[in-house]
């Protein structure tokens, strides 16, 4: 009975020291207590944002190009008779270009809360401290664009249909040339953007110089919540049209020698749809520096920021203070509770040193007697 009693009491000390050891942490200041004294700083901080950005564009373009340098007509003459027509080009561009786009940019996580600290340090011994921060942001972001564009383009150009009946002499009928170019061009239509930026600022934490058989307990809870939806509808329409002639020319019942050269025809449509219903979202890494054994956690990249002046608000105990700011969301994360001071590895390999010293004076003194010589073999 003895022995089972024992047993467990080691086990229980043991395993008391393994769940204390576990830990992460964040923000405001606990020190200088007194000793004995029992101080708690409790923050539940929330934020909740909206952002709404909904386009709607109509367009229609309509583009009609005619041109004409035929239908001559030479008829009824005693003498030779010619027909030159001049030469067409006709050019028509239609460009839809950032229609409908939306940005919407937020400070990592949607707006997070920036250089946060949080410190126990140098309270007295048999002391309590404890620090609970709760940070839930909330960020809600709709975009939504709606695009309807018509682009109607036509060109008519004619250096034909010319006529040249019932002469006495030669017919020459020469036809000049056409050249024709369409462009339609819709580019970035209906475009989200939401580059949410990485947010480096640091968690510092630091436990640290507080008196024997004090009790340091840091706690955290971020939740943060980040909710994009990207809406885009584009219904888009190209009508190019393109009637081009230097033909249909006649020449009858002529007495001389007849020649009908019909000019070239060049004709070029381009259609271009570029960067149609595009969302851009980049969310940002969250990033929390873990502390070490016990002392405090310096930032990436340098010294360790003194924390900046903040509405105080003050904790049960002796001289005790809290300083912090209301907090944002950094990241997804729940730490347990900081070690308390000291170094644990050294004080588990005392405690066990201890327990085999007693479990060796136990089985020494508390065994029974040996057996008599009658009963040696």
């Amino acid at each position: 009975m003895i022995k089972k009693i024992f047993a467990s009491s080691a086990f229980l000390i043991v395993g008391l020291f393994v769940v204390v050891s576990g830990v992460f942490a964040e923000e405001i200041s606990v020190s200088n207590n007194g000793a004995g004294s029992n101080n708690n700083v409790s923050i539940n901080n929330s934020s909740s944002s909206t952002v709404e950005q909904t386009n709607n564009a109509d367009i229609q373009n309509n583009v009609d190009t005619s041109a004409n340098t035929g239908d001559n007509s030479v008829s009824s003459n005693n003498a030779d008779a010619n027909i030159t027509t001049g030469n067409i080009e006709s050019s028509s561009t239609v460009s839809n270009e950032n229609i409908n786009t939306n940005f919407a940019e937020g400070e990592g996580c949607g707006g997070c809360a920036s250089d946060i600290f949080i410190d126990i340090e140098n309270n007295g011994s048999s002391s309590i401290n404890s620090v609970n921060l709760g940070i839930s942001n909330s960020t809600d972001i709709n975009q939504t664009n709606s695009a309807q564009i018509t682009n109607n383009s036509q060109t008519h150009a004619n250096t034909g249909n010319n006529q040249a009946n019932n002469n006495n002499g030669d017919v020459t009928i020469i036809t000049g040339n056409i050249t024709s170019l369409i462009s339609i061009l819709n580019k970035n239509i209906n475009l989200n953007f939401d580059p949410e930026d990485n947010n480096s600022d640091p968690i510092v934490i630091s436990i640290n110089g507080n008196g024997s058989g004090s009790i340091n307990s840091i706690v955290l809870f971020f939740g943060n919540s980040l909710n994009y939806r990207s809406n885009n509808f584009a219904n888009i329409q190209n009508n190019a049209i393109q009637n081009l002639n230097t033909g249909g020319n006649t020449a009858n019942n002529n007495d001389g020698a007849i020649l009908i050269a019909t000019g070239d025809i060049i004709s070029v449509i381009t259609i271009g749809n570029e960067n149609i219903n595009g969302s851009f979202f980049n969310p940002p890494p969250s990033e929390i520096i873990p502390p070490p054994g016990g002392g405090t956690t310096p930032p990436i990249g340098g010294e360790v920021p003194q924390p900046a002046t903040q509405p105080s608000s003050t904790s049960g105990g002796g001289n005790g203070s809290s300083i912090g700011s209301a907090g944002q969301v950094l990241g997804a994360a729940v730490g347990a509770v900081l070690p308390a001071t000291g170094n644990y590895l050294l004080l588990l390999m005392t405690l066990l040193c201890i327990i085999m010293f007693l479990a060796g004076g136990f089985l020494r003194f508390g065994s029974d007697t040996s057996p008599p010589l009658a009963y040696a073999v």
